[in-house]
């Protein structure tokens, strides 16, 4: 299990641009394709990303919410 950790600890980088590439290859697949049986379950695969994403708080969502009403 050490290992396992130690690695992860080391690798931190690497995983999370490898995350990012999926995420965002996967998005522009799924968009691409004419059925929107995949878009729902793809949109549904993304709100459980963004529930556990470290970056998406509930007062960075309201940040940008503020940013996006001053840029209209």
């Amino acid at each position: 299990m050490e290992t396992i950790l130690t690695w992860i600890v080391d690798n931190w980088d690497g995983i999370f641009k490898w995350f990012g590439v999926a995420v965002t290859t996967s998005s522009l697949v799924i968009k691409a394709t004419p059925t929107q049986k995949d878009d729902g379950l793809w949109g549904k695969a993304l709100k459980v990303l963004d529930y556990i994403s470290i970056v998406n708080t509930p007062s960075n969502k309201e940040k940008l919410a503020k940013l996006a009403k001053k840029g209209k």
